[in-house]
């Protein structure tokens, strides 16, 4: 069975600054895919088209365990909006499964 790419959750936004667009922050939370999935960077790249300014890292998988950190800057406090737009851009990622994204809440 395949594993499934889940958000798991943000914590609380940091380093707030005022910007000309409103009020920016920086957010961490985790992601859960298999331990062997390569699309890290094709997710960064793909946010950074979309959002210009912000940037996405994620983290590798350490000791082949599945959830992998991830910082996103430069963005909205608005978790939903990131929640979002995470979502669809991991299922761009994978056109042909959209069940990569259930359960994540």
């Amino acid at each position: 069975m395949e594993e499934r790419i889940t958000l798991e959750g943000f914590d609380p936004p940091k380093n707030r600054r005022h910007g000309p667009d409103g009020d920016l922050v920086d957010v961490q939370g985790w992601l859960r895919a298999p331990v062997d999935w390569k699309g890290g960077p094709r997710l960064e790249r793909a946010w950074r088209d979309r959002h210009g300014r912000s940037r996405l890292g994620v983290g590798l998988a350490v000791a082949n365990n599945p959830r992998r950190h991830i910082l996103m800057t430069n963005v909205p406090d608005d978790p939903e909006f990131l929640r979002s737009e995470l979502e669809s851009l991991i299922a761009e990622l994978r056109p042909d499964t959209t069940a990569d994204l259930e359960g994540a809440q």
